[in-house]
């Protein structure tokens, strides 16, 4: 089952010159839990459109594609792209926001936004559309490193909560390049021997450029899952390897038992016979006697994990509201300085009419004295 897609964006728009000048713009997809990017060429919004509009002949998509120009062309004039972007942004949250599903529940749609599914999809590229993903993906891996090279630094610092959000983030979008991996390289398969198809030496290039993102993600996957694990980071000090184990009982929390089982018996009579000495805790022994929050206190490593990436999504939602209103503050800020010109020009006209009805007055009264 294909994932529900909770905002769409289109923030970005840049030009790139391979195989020929053109201009690609930004699709963010927002899901439940993850998010990815894919960029499109104008012409991509235009075919999605045709096959919108042969699904369903008599019902048109909820909003209209901005209309093409040809003179003067979009092409390099900044003003006309950021026209078009805000024209797609509209179209694309159109179709997410209706209330008629129609359009979000067919193939071409999740095929246009590169949704990952239970079964794999064909996923029809062309030649440009395959490099534009590969360079999508290229750039989620450098992210992804440096989301890494982030959790090391906090690591380092003891900064445990920083540290364990860079390793959440960091698999989300290895989740994602693994999936999408897998449809670059279908899509390359089909590009092959599709018509019209890629010349040998075109293929084996792309192909060398697949193999080296594929090595670039498990050196990802194998640096992710390196270093301190997510018990170390919620426990820092571990259990002395001699310590024996009694046998375990059915409870719901057997990690935080197996912590308690791992004192010995005599280390709890020097823990008892121990007299307390009354003095300030500092540093690290001031962190061990902070209790635990309600939200917290019945839960083990893994919901703790779970909690954590609740109020990661609730934050990321909050963001996101948050960014539309910002939008639509902006969007008020422009039709009230639209209006402000508006009443300044026809203050302006105002002026010039109140010159020219003194002037003509001063001329009546001059040749109402010469009468006199």
């Amino acid at each position: 089952m294909a994932e529900a897609i909770q905002a769409l964006y289109i923030r970005d728009a840049e030009t790139r010159q391979i195989p020929k000048p053109h201009t690609v713009y930004k699709v963010e997809v927002h899901a439940a839990v993850r998010h990815w990017t894919v960029w499109k060429r104008y012409s991509d919004f235009v075919h999605l459109d045709q096959q919108l509009t042969q699904l369903y002949p008599g019902q048109m998509p909820p909003e209209h594609l901005p209309t093409k120009s040809y003179f003067p062309s979009t092409f390099g004039d900044g003003h006309k792209i950021e026209e078009r972007r805000l024209g797609l942004e509209t179209y694309m949250r159109g179709i997410l926001s209706n209330r008629d599903d129609r359009w979000r529940q067919t193939q071409v749609w999740r095929q246009f936004l590169a949704i990952p599914s239970g079964r794999p999809v064909d996923v029809g590229f062309s030649s440009e559309t395959w490099l534009d993903d590969y360079q999508s993906m290229t750039q989620t891996a450098r992210e992804t490193r440096s989301l890494i090279n982030k959790r090391a630094t906090h690591v380092a610092r003891n900064e445990i909560s920083a540290a364990h959000n860079c390793s959440l983030q960091a698999k989300k979008l290895l989740f994602t390049l693994t999936s999408r991996l897998t449809s670059l390289d279908h899509g390359l398969d089909a590009l092959a021997h599709g018509q019209p198809g890629l010349t040998e030496g075109e293929w084996r290039r792309r192909q060398d450029l697949l193999s080296s993102l594929k090595e670039e993600k498990e050196t990802l996957l194998q640096l992710v899952n390196t270093g301190r694990q997510e018990s170390d980071l919620f426990h820092p000090t571990s259990p002395s390897p001699t310590s024996p184990i009694s046998p375990t009982s059915s409870t719901p929390s057997m990690s935080s038992i197996q912590d308690k089982q791992s004192i010995t018996a005599m280390q709890k009579q020097t823990l008892l016979q121990r007299p307390s000495t009354g003095s300030r805790a500092f540093g690290s022994a001031l962190k061990q006697k902070l209790k635990e929050t309600e939200a917290t206190r019945s839960l083990d490593n893994q919901g703790i994990v779970q909690y954590q990436q609740q109020l990661m999504d609730d934050q990321d939602q909050q963001i996101e509201q948050f960014s539309a209103i910002l939008s639509r503050q902006k969007q008020l800020g422009y039709a009230i300085n639209h209006e402000l010109d508006t009443q300044n020009q026809l203050l302006d006209e105002l002026d010039r009419d109140v010159t020219r009805t003194e002037t003509k007055l001063k001329f009546a009264n001059k040749k109402l004295a010469n009468i006199k």
